[in-house]
């Protein structure tokens, strides 16, 4: 396919490339975000339990200091001092119940006596083995699972609440001795309250965080997508200009040995075919007048084969750097139209030669060009049906000569429009396809340009440009 096709293909692409890079990209970013807003999440919260925890264990010490302050008796035992000081905290609004336990965190007693009696957990009791209180929060809990009786389950109403379960260790305020434990149930509605709010304010600063970083994201990438995709359209038409290079290359390298081996076959052929003319010829003259037309058809290709072998080696000599010599504009529309006329007869198709320029051009140039314009014009005559026109026309634009080789056939299909100057399979009987390839090379070799101007179903127009160097004189 050609640079535009291929250019439209890559791009899209490298769109869609880069969408799926910014969406994956953006995931990330997503993911990482939620995770962070997890993780602070839990460790917010694990923070407001614990600080709730510790101000019930300074609250507990507090109320031992305040019994002793109030004139109580103090020659109690450790374990007596931390009960009472439970009990006294137990006052404090939200608390429902209290449960007592030994050292060795076994159930030992239950404030209100409806308390129903659960064991410590592992963690509960390595928290208070080292004096430090610990929480947990329960958002969903039924009533039946902390009180043993209400009067409200007769009716079967169990609701479900928000609790707090905290545990702290009780000893007296200036001794490390424990002497027991309790765990204070405390109604939860405010805690979660504070945990609504607390996600709120997560989820609005992870979608900032969110929004800010894929705003960032887009910034940054698309200078990049930019960039890689001038570097692809870039590669794209470097490798496509490479193989063409490298078909040319071919081309012309196949031309060269094609060369070498044509001149050896002209000049082996020059001889015996001059031969075969004057036998042709002699004989004709004193043969059968019944067979006078056949030998005079052999005749005529004998010579035919001659001309062109002249010609070959004409081209041959120039291109070898042989003397030249100087051919008018006139004198080549005259030799063009003498080579195509015959085809354009048999095939009813009308010639129009016209030059609005006026020059003298040297013979290698003369040669080379009408190597060119033959293969143009036969083409032209081969595609155009019989009663159309073929014209050739030369004119002189921005230090050129332009020859504009005009048919009436039914142009080029699309498809064939990118690898027109490529060798590919003839679709005419007897053609090679090469021959728009040989052409295209011929006129870069001149220094030239070869190019299809224009392609319709009504007919196509092949442009040959040849420099002005090339002319003899200023009189164009």
């Amino acid at each position: 396919m050609g640079d535009r096709s291929i250019l439209q293909r890559s791009i899209p692409e490298t769109r869609l490339a880069f969408v799926t890079g910014l969406l994956v990209a953006l995931g990330i970013l997503a993911v990482t975000v939620a995770f962070s807003i997890l993780f602070l999440r839990g460790l917010v919260r694990e923070q407001i339990i614990r600080r709730d925890a510790e101000a019930l264990h300074a609250t507990t010490l507090m109320e031992q200091l305040d019994a002793v302050t109030q004139g109580e008796t103090d020659p109690r035992s450790d374990e007596q001092v931390g009960f009472d000081g439970a009990i006294r905290a137990s006052r404090l609004k939200g608390v429902m119940g209290i449960r007592f336990y030994d050292v060795d965190g076994r159930f030992s007693d239950a404030v209100p006596a409806t308390i129903l009696p659960l064991p410590l957990s592992e963690r509960e009791q390595a928290a208070v083995s080292r004096l430090t209180a610990c929480g947990r929060f329960k958002k969903d809990t039924l009533l039946s699972s902390v009180f043993i009786y209400l009067p409200q389950f007769s009716e079967g109403k169990i609701r479900t609440v928000p609790i707090l379960e905290v545990t702290v260790p009780l000893h007296r305020r200036e001794t490390d001795h424990l002497a027991g434990i309790a765990q204070f149930i405390i109604e939860g509605q405010g805690i979660e309250d504070e945990f609504i709010q607390l996600d709120r304010r997560l989820a609005g600063l992870g979608a900032a965080v969110f929004g800010v970083g894929g705003i960032l994201l887009v910034f940054m990438l698309w200078p990049t997508f930019r960039r890689i995709q001038n570097l692809n359209r870039a590669i794209t038409e470097r490798g496509e200009r490479l193989q063409r290079a490298n078909e040319e290359l071919a081309l012309a390298a196949r031309a060269s040995a094609v060369g070498a081996v044509s001149a050896h076959l002209m000049h082996g052929l020059k001889n015996p075919l001059a031969s075969l003319s004057q036998y042709v010829s002699h004989h004709g003259a004193d043969g059968d007048p019944s067979d006078q037309d056949e030998w005079q058809d052999a005749l005529s290709a004998s010579r035919r084969m001659q001309q062109l072998v002249e010609q070959t080696l004409e081209v041959l000599g120039d291109i070898r750097g042989e003397p030249a010599y100087e051919v008018t504009i006139d004198e080549l529309f005259e030799d063009l139209k003498s080579r195509v006329t015959p085809m354009a007869e048999r095939n009813g198709v009308h010639l129009c030669f016209n030059a609005d320029a006026f020059c003298r051009l040297s013979s290698r140039t003369v040669n080379l060009s009408s190597l060119v314009l033959v293969n143009l014009l036969e083409n032209a005559i081969g595609a155009t049906p019989s009663g159309g026109s073929v014209s050739l026309s030369l004119d002189c634009s921005t230090h050129m000569l332009c020859f504009h080789v005009r048919d009436e056939g039914n142009g080029f299909p699309d498809h064939l429009l990118d690898q027109l100057f490529l060798p590919c399979r003839s679709t005419h009987e007897g053609g090679s396809g090469i021959g728009l390839a040989i052409s295209k090379q011929v006129a870069d070799h001149m220094g030239g340009r070869l190019t299809l101007e224009f392609s319709t179903t009504s007919g196509c127009s092949f442009l040959l440009e040849i420099p002005e160097e090339e002319c003899l004189d200023a009189g164009i």
